[in-house]
């Protein structure tokens, strides 16, 4: 008798514990906006977090009636308009063609929430060997070699090729030099007899925290405001590539 009482109160015990409220969701806004020399056109997104458990549609993800503007170091200011196909996206209305080592004060407005945060551009990065359209030997390789940019985190670089703009790049190599050496990096160039663009990037601080940490966006000051606003720089080479 007492073994039953005792596994009844267990039980009831359990039932209660299990039925409690369960913890408020604070959501948080999530800003991704990286600043680029050379692009003719700016790029924002707007979103938030979701609970595990909800469904998300990625055609219906975004925050749409954010207001974003950007303010150089001159005062000029360059305001974002939101995109006609895809909610939470956002592009500089005019022409905003980034400087190398300006600082630009990047302001967000959604739900209420202000969100500001200083970016500092790093200076121009140029690949200086090879040159462009060079035939590139795999069992002969030249080196990469680009300068040092002023401002990038540590000197440090990413490198990586792709054969087509839009497909996947493997994974980058990072570098705290301003050479690397194909032959101890074939990886790079997974068919031979063909075109690659080289791509070198370097990125400010916060930019790299983000990469370091694989992706996890950090936090940008307001309670309720997490994501990704900082400055890369970049410049590609095309070669032909043979074994």
């Amino acid at each position: 008798m007492k073994k039953f009482i005792f596994m009844f109160l267990f039980v009831l015990l359990l039932l209660i514990s299990c039925s409690t409220d369960e913890a408020p969701f604070e959501h948080n806004y999530v800003v991704s906006l990286v600043l680029k020399p050379d692009l003719r056109f700016q790029k924002a997104f707007i979103d938030s977090t979701y609970r595990l458990d909800s469904y998300i549609d990625n055609t219906l993800t975004g925050i749409s009636g954010a207001e974003i503007f950007i303010v150089d170091e001159n005062s000029d200011t360059f305001r974002y308009g939101e995109s006609d196909t895809l909610m939470g996206l956002y592009f500089s209305y005019d022409p905003f063609c980034v400087k190398y080592g300006m600082k630009y004060l990047v302001n967000v407005f959604v739900g209420g929430e202000a969100i500001s945060r200083e970016v500092q551009v790093p200076g121009s990065l140029n690949i200086r060997s090879p040159e462009h359209l060079d035939t590139v030997s795999l069992s002969d390789p030249p080196v990469v070699i680009w300068n040092s940019c002023e401002d990038c985190f540590e000197n440090t670089y990413m490198v990586s090729s792709y054969i087509k703009k839009d497909t996947l790049m493997l994974i980058p190599m990072l570098t705290p030099d301003t050479t690397l050496g194909i032959f101890y990096n074939r990886f790079l160039f997974e068919e031979k007899d063909t075109i690659y663009t080289v791509l070198v990037e370097a990125m400010d601080s916060n930019f790299y925290s983000h990469l370091k940490s694989w992706g996890k966006y950090g936090n940008l000051g307001e309670r309720n405001a997490i994501g990704l606003v900082g400055a890369m720089v970049f410049d590609t080479i095309t070669v032909w590539v043979q074994e």
